[in-house]
């Protein structure tokens, strides 16, 4: 009899034990976006991304997105992972100037062209360890960028760099600022749901974004002129906090890299590109924006006006020689 409540005890022990161990592994970890539930990332990369990551996940093992800054202001989502606010978030390594240097590189005009260029050239680098050091405190999920961004004019179509002496314009970036010093404008900084209101009443004369923030803040009606012209992207990150990709059972990490990394980099990519050159077909048959497409000699003009931005870049980081390999890197991988 007392050996046979011993074995019973024992084995109710066991049970315990091994559904502690299991609670202790399952878990809700939070995803931060600061996209609306609605905005392109949110609802076409981040949330797909979720979905099929929990569907592998083990049982009471999933991510949630908390969209709309729930969880911190867009310059902040690199320090919400840090301190476990967040498990995983949308990053723009621009917004925190200092700390992903070298990941700008994407900034300098004329570099990248769309969205796959883009992920190609930070994915190298970060595969080669030219990036490792900046993302040495993250478990890297996805790197990935923009398209190179238009320019969106509230009143009169700029067709070259000189029309945009003397102007106010929306800048994604400390960079970007400093380009619009290069022809005389000045960059205003303006969180992305003030852009309308910015073009609206003439704070801004127009803002260089992507088409899908164009339609998502229906910026066309109140800047009815794109002008295309190679100008910069914006470097993007879906990082996760290292200490909650550790502590996950190793199939749980099993299923998060294989649904990371250049995989999931040229995926996002594609829907990037995809959904960028789908938005500007839409606005073409609509009729109702102008669209001004340059020819040759027309771009020379802009990529004249830029000439110096690549040298400006390098002087500007924090380790010249690093900065101008990895912007020689670049241009190989892109094919300049």
């Amino acid at each position: 009899m007392f050996n046979k409540l011993l074995k019973t005890t024992a084995i109710a022990l066991f049970c315990a034990s091994s559904l502690t161990a299991s609670l202790a592994q399952a878990r809700q970890m939070r995803v931060s976006s600061f996209e609306p539930a609605q905005g392109f990332y949110s609802a076409k990369i981040l949330q797909p991304w979720i979905d099929k990551v929990n569907a592998k996940l083990s049982d009471g093992t999933e991510f949630k997105l908390y969209p709309g800054s729930i969880l911190g202001a867009p310059p902040a989502q690199a320090d919400l992972l840090k301190a476990g606010v967040a498990d995983v978030a949308l990053v723009v390594p621009t917004y925190t100037p200092g700390v992903f240097p070298l990941t700008g590189v994407v900034e300098v005009p004329g570099i990248v062209s769309n969205s796959a260029v883009g992920a190609d050239i930070l994915n190298t680098l970060f595969e080669d360890g030219s990036l490792a050091g900046e993302y040495a405190d993250y478990k890297v999920i996805a790197l990935f960028t923009t398209p190179s961004y238009r320019f969106f004019m509230a009143s009169d179509p700029v067709t070259e760099p000189s029309q945009l002496s003397g102007l106010k314009l929306r800048s994604p970036s400390k960079f970007g600022s400093e380009l619009f010093d290069m022809v005389g404008a000045s960059g205003v900084g303006l969180p992305a749901p003030q852009v309308y209101e910015g073009l609206e009443r003439g704070v801004v004369s127009g803002a260089v974004w992507v088409m899908d923030a164009y339609r998502t803040f229906r910026l066309n009606e109140v800047a009815p002129n794109i002008t295309t012209t190679g100008f910069i992207a914006s470097p993007m990150a879906i990082l996760m906090n290292k200490t909650t990709y550790e502590s996950l059972s190793d199939a749980d990490r099993a299923v998060i890299d294989e649904m990371s990394g250049r995989a999931a980099a040229d995926w996002i990519a594609s829907v990037v590109d995809t959904t960028d050159a789908e938005i500007e077909k839409s606005f073409r048959e609509n009729g109702k924006v102008n669209f001004v497409d340059l020819d040759d000699a027309g771009q020379a003009a802009w990529d004249e006006a830029f000439a110096g931005a690549a040298q400006a870049w390098v002087k500007g980081q924090p380790d010249a020689d690093a900065a101008a390999t990895a912007l020689e890197r670049a241009k190989e991988i892109a094919g300049d």
